[in-house]
């Protein structure tokens, strides 16, 4: 009779608005061990738990991969959860395992741009590994594998309304090791696509004219631009990049800022493009980029003059005329990694010098008179 009693009166009888908030307040584990006990309340928790771990979607380009996002982009509780498509290329580089009948390619694009177009809140793309080839003999700008191309041209031909935007090239395939894959040119994608970006990050191998030229539009397209990402693979020549980039009103909402393994003729280049985004620009991180013989040293006295209103500036390993930009004189809370905003009740980073003394980083009060003492005491190493 207990027993009875204690299986009618069990939790997995209240009711199932009841059990969907117990769900909203339990822990990611708990929520898994709740959702195990019984139909009931793995059914009530469902919606929670999609919320909760249904952001972000990782796949390669395969039929495999393709019929697992299908069944999310076709759920109606799981679909509007994903908020982020990762897209990792498989260990060939390419499509996948097609069918050798190359009839049924048409119809295996259009059943990804599908998919991507059902997924009706993911705003958030990431392309990581993508392979590419050096272009021919004449040709400019990067060509990347067909994988890559399918994805960006989905993009364009669905107009999804992206608002992050990340893609990694770092994979090389000599033009003379293809295994036939049939190559996508980069500079061949809409740029309209961008034009709703509120983040984009661009790992870019090489600095070719029509590479720089098709970053250059892609970024001038993205107005509501509130941070933005360059690498490429080793100090690329990147003044003509800054120099269309430096038009006032190009990036009116630029907030955050990272420029790394870049060079540039002069810092003459960088301080007009920094001076065009003075307004939004509140966070800037420079890494292995290279300028003339005391440039890094006038641009630390320009962000330092009064006229930008940062919060934090980040310096790794930068260089003058090959050589890295020591900070070791500086005084400044030497080796102070962390300290306590008395007046806000929350920790920010001083000022922070590693024990190379290549990197310097800064954010709290009273930036611009530590960036004025860095620019005097910073010296060649």
């Amino acid at each position: 009779m207990d027993i009875r009693i204690s299986h009618v009166s069990g939790i997995h009888s209240l009711p199932v608005e009841l059990l969907a908030d117990i769900a909203k307040f339990t822990e990611s584990p708990a929520l898994c061990a709740f959702r195990l006990t019984c139909r009931a309340m793995y059914q009530s928790s469902l919606y929670h738990f999609a919320q909760t771990f249904v952001h972000t979607l990782k796949t390669d380009l395969s039929p495999k991969s393709l019929s697992r996002v299908k069944e999310a982009a076709n759920d109606e509780i799981f679909r509007p959860c994903v908020r982020k498509l990762e897209i990792v290329r498989n260990s060939k580089g390419c499509l996948g395992p097609l069918s050798p009948d190359i009839t049924l390619k048409g119809t295996y694009i259009q059943a990804w741009r599908h998919v991507m177009k059902r997924l009706v809140n993911c705003q958030s793309f990431e392309l990581r590994n993508s392979t590419y080839t050096t272009p021919k003999t004449g040709g400019d700008g990067i060509t990347l594998d067909e994988a890559t191309g399918l994805i960006l041209e989905a993009m364009a031909t669905e107009h999804i309304p992206m608002e992050s935007f990340s893609i990694n090239i770092t994979k090389y395939r000599s033009r003379a090791h293809q295994d036939n894959l049939t190559q996508f040119g980069i500079t061949t994608f809409g740029i309209p696509a961008f034009s709703h970006l509120k983040e984009l990050s661009l790992v870019i191998p090489d600095a070719e004219s029509g590479t720089i030229d098709w970053m250059a539009k892609t970024i001038q397209c993205a107005k509501s631009l509130k941070k933005l990402t360059i690498l490429f693979s080793y100090k690329c020549e990147s003044t003509s990049l800054l120099s269309q980039l430096s038009s006032v009103g190009c990036l009116p909402e630029l907030e955050e800022l990272t420029f790394s393994r870049m060079s540039l003729e002069s810092s003459a280049a960088l301080a007009i493009f920094l001076y065009s985004i003075q307004n939004s620009l509140r966070r800037v991180t420079f890494s292995f980029l290279q300028l003339e013989f005391g440039g890094w040293r006038s641009i630390l006295r320009e962000l330092g003059g009064g006229v930008y209103q940062l919060d934090s500036v980040n310096l790794h390993s930068v260089l003058e005329v090959d050589k890295p930009l020591s900070f070791r004189r500086i005084p400044e809370y030497h080796l102070a990694k962390a300290s306590l905003d008395k007046r806000l009740y929350r920790p920010f980073q001083l000022c922070f010098i590693d024990q190379e003394d290549l990197d310097f980083s800064y954010s709290g009060p009273a930036l611009q008179q530590v960036l004025q003492k860095v620019a005097i005491f910073a010296e060649l190493a």
